[in-house]
């Protein structure tokens, strides 16, 4: 009798044990799902950041280059296209020549200014001058009978000033986007430490259980 009584309290001691164990394992496994879930959404987001951060720095240095190329291939070619208009001007004895070499002079002011602006606004502005003067060499080239176009240079021109306008967007950006990788290695670090608690105490339980229901039901455990 008392060993049928023992065996009943055995089992039900089992019982109470195995059920500790499944509960805790739910508990655990309910925190660690939504830990694991934020855990990923950090990462991802500092993965993102981080590849922005780096896509940006190439594009700060390509837009750079960019910037000042442009402005470079716009002058030379501007120049050539004066100088070829100057020698036609010069072998036809065109009486406004001076009118020509006067603009062109103007025109390298406002060159000078965009190979050393680092203000939007001023290389708006000296760009306009560039485009109105152009036009105003185009017309006075027109009464010599010489026929050119000044497009392609303002195109270059035009691209300059895109590149520039993106370049200082990007550099414009708020400071906090900078520091964001750091601030979410923070959190994952914070995270992951609970995160892996979790996971520890959860395959601990589970082999507890699994011991506990094999000793249950008469198997013999080592």
């Amino acid at each position: 009798m008392n060993e049928i009584i023992e065996k009943i309290d055995t089992n039900k001691l089992m019982e109470l044990v195995i059920d500790k164990h499944n509960k805790f394992i739910g508990i655990f496994k309910e925190e660690f799902s939504g830990l694991d879930e934020k855990l990923n959404a950090i990462k991802k987001q500092s993965q993102e950041i981080k590849k922005e951060i780096e896509s940006n720095g190439t594009k700060i240095i390509v837009l750079n280059e960019k910037y000042f190329l442009y402005f470079h291939q716009a002058k030379k070619q501007r120049e050539e296209l004066f100088n070829t208009v100057l020698e036609k001007m010069q072998k036809a004895n065109a009486p406004n020549i001076h009118d020509v070499a006067r603009i062109s002079g103007r025109i390298e002011e406002f060159e000078k200014k965009l190979q050393n602006s680092r203000n939007i606004d001023d290389e708006d502005k000296a760009i306009v001058e560039i485009k109105k003067l152009l036009y105003d060499f185009e017309s006075e080239a027109r009464k010599s009978g010489i026929i050119v176009t000044s497009k392609p240079i303002l195109d270059i021109l035009n691209e300059a000033n895109a590149s520039h306008k993106e370049l200082i967007s990007i550099m414009d950006k708020p400071k906090q986007d900078i520091s964001s990788p750091n601030d979410f290695e923070k959190q994952i670090g914070e995270i992951e430490g609970r995160h892996n608690w979790l996971k520890r105490r959860i395959e601990s339980h589970i082999a507890a259980l699994a011991y506990w229901e094999k000793q249950k039901g008469g198997i013999k455990v080592e």
